[in-house]
């Protein structure tokens, strides 16, 4: 049943603007979210005992964070203008309650494992549907230069995809099987990442790739593996890069066009228009700083948030939001960069400890890739909020069983392919 919601989640998450209730986007995502909650909040004292101490100390820290921001959140609605629209930022953090927890049991149960693996598959799957939508313009994915898919900006289709090409790479690179399947994945998502129109996120998503490939061939160099791989991926990387350019400018010359301009050192509206937003924000943040004006409150009649992510939060909830989302960002990019270089450092060998440590390379990636287009973009609305809490949850999966590997509690891998808790026990 939690596996079911789970993937039941992932699906309905590609599509707020087709799954709303009562005319609020994302509605059916949010009570999948709080059903999963729900359920595997319950038995997650237990779940947590089973954990490495640093995967549990994460979560619980992470959690106990976003507790705090509903708190926060639920209380502005005594002042804010708009005291429903509060609820979008108890909405973002829910789906951490919903998601980490419910990972983390379906983890350690039998076959655990294979339950993680569908979790992966199915969020590539939808990735690769979505973008083939936005490509054919089928429903509500219709494209004149900037493709919104399901969702309500081109921008929230842009984060959602550009979140999930390092995992794409990753499953691409480590798995045996479906190889070809994962890089027509890969492919279809680039191409719903140009069409989508967002700069920012093209840009962060085509860089992403890059800093996995690059992680990667250090990886394989550290151990002496595949050199010619890393070679002729040097190479490549800069066709690639120059490839992808062309494909911009020839499907979306408007977006190529104002890319070439920002990049030229050259004022693109965009950019002036987010420092005026920024601007306003951080002056409605000084003058309300204990309080903010209220959780989720839009920027007066400019824009629905302050497109990004400390700025929204000071802005928001005051110096108590931006403090708990910054000590939220930190906890959590220390937590990846640790497992980037552990990872890159670590001397295990054999093909089930490679497997595992490109995934904990591919999902740091995607998490790393969500919290810097939250800077530009989306501020951690609930629109997106699930692409930045299931890359966190697969991460926390992944370097716990990195931990066993390295500990030597899996002398042989097959004997604990069913079983995932036996890789979780300290």
């Amino acid at each position: 049943m939690l596996q079911a919601s789970v993937l039941l989640l992932i699906v309905s998450i590609w599509f707020p603007g087709a799954t709303r209730i009562a005319g609020t986007d994302g509605s059916l995502s949010f009570l999948l979210a709080l059903f999963c909650a729900l359920v595997s909040i319950v038995a997650y004292a237990e779940t947590a005992r089973r954990l490495h101490r640093a995967e549990a100390a994460l979560a619980t820290a992470v959690l106990t964070i976003s507790a705090f921001i509903i708190v926060l959140s639920l209380l502005s609605m005594l002042y804010a203008d708009n005291p429903m629209r509060t609820m979008r930022a108890v909405f973002a953090q829910v789906f951490g309650f919903a998601i980490i927890p419910a990972v983390a049991a379906i983890s350690t149960r039998p076959n655990g494992l294979v339950a993680i693996d569908r979790i992966v598959m199915t969020m590539i799957i939808m990735s690769a549907a979505t973008s083939c939508l936005v490509a054919i313009g089928l429903g509500d994915a219709r494209f004149a230069d900037r493709a919104e898919g399901y969702f309500k900006h081109s921008n929230q289709l842009g984060i959602a995809l550009s979140a999930v090409l390092p995992l794409i790479a990753a499953k691409l690179v480590s798995s045996r099987r479906h190889r070809i399947f994962l890089l027509i994945c890969l492919l279809a998502v680039l191409l719903g990442l140009v069409k989508s129109g967002s700069k920012t996120n093209f840009i962060l998503g085509v860089a992403g790739l890059g800093t996995f490939f690059g992680l990667y061939s250090i990886y394989l160099v550290r151990r002496k593996q595949r050199s010619v791989t890393v070679i002729v991926g040097t190479v490549t990387a800069p066709v690639l890069l120059q490839a992808s350019l062309v494909t911009l400018q020839f499907l979306n010359p408007r977006a190529y066009n104002l890319l070439a301009l920002q990049l030229s050192g050259g004022e693109a509206h965009s950019v002036v228009s987010r420092q005026r937003l920024w601007s306003i924000s951080i002056d409605l943040g000084l003058s309300h700083p204990f309080v903010g004006v209220g959780a989720g409150q839009p920027v007066g009649d400019i824009a629905p948030h302050s497109h990004n992510l400390f700025i929204d939060s000071f802005r928001t909830l005051g110096v108590p939001g931006i403090a708990l989302v910054s000590v939220m960002v930190l906890v959590v990019v220390a937590y990846l960069v640790s497992a980037v270089f552990s990872t890159l450092l670590g001397n295990d060998k054999g093909d089930y400890a490679t497997e595992v440590n490109v995934m904990v390379l591919g999902t740091s990636v995607s998490v790393w890739n969500y919290i810097v287009a939250n800077q530009m973009s989306d501020s951690f609305g609930p629109s997106t909020a699930a692409f930045f809490w299931l890359p966190l949850a697969l991460l926390v999966f992944y370097r716990g069983m990195q931990r066993s590997l390295q500990s030597g509690l899996d002398e042989n891998p097959k004997l604990y392919a069913g079983t995932g808790s036996q890789l979780f026990q300290r």
